[in-house]
């Protein structure tokens, strides 16, 4: 567990949100730097699900619903490929990083667990097989800490932009 000092004025009456297309993210403490400037980000009560171009630069994104959690994803990761059926004039990147609000009303899910851990890895994998590269889970609660389940699973905050099944140093 990490934690983050909000950085957003107290009063936010002339307050606009950061847009997330100004940063690139490369790591987790990437979002939880714009989760710092974002008053919304434990706000909503839905998860979002950032694409990210071979860059880290955030480019389109999708959204869950109030239901959806790492868990609910990972027992059903089409739902989250429905944005892929929508046609663009651009295509969505393949990098994906969910970035996941946790409020206390939620009070089955609101801490971080093993089974958080599990769901990330089986989601990783089912959404690997559509080509999408799913970087992370970045939970993130009302008390501004945050989990990374890529560093829970793995070790370490920084993510991997190379497509799945090529590894480092062959062609």
């Amino acid at each position: 567990m990490h934690s983050y000092r909000p950085r957003w004025p107290a009063d936010r009456s002339d307050w606009e949100p950061p847009n997330p297309a100004d940063f690139t993210y490369r790591d987790a403490r990437d979002v939880a730097e714009f989760a710092s400037i974002d008053a919304l980000t434990t706000w909503y009560t839905y998860p979002h699900v950032w694409h990210l171009d071979e860059r880290g630069r955030w480019h389109c994104h999708s959204k869950g619903s109030s239901l959806d959690s790492v868990r609910r994803f990972a027992k059903s990761p089409a739902h989250m490929l429905q944005c892929r059926l929508v046609p663009t004039d651009e295509p969505c990147p393949d990098y994906w990083v969910v970035i996941e609000p946790r409020q206390r009303w939620h009070g089955d899910r609101y801490d971080v667990t093993e089974g958080d851990a599990q769901a990330f890895i089986a989601l990783r994998s089912s959404l690997a097989r559509f080509g999408i590269t799913l970087l992370d889970v970045v939970i993130i609660n009302e008390e501004f800490q945050w989990w990374s389940l890529h560093e829970l699973t793995s070790g370490t905050t920084a993510w991997n932009f190379e497509p799945r099944g090529r590894r480092s140093g062959t062609r």
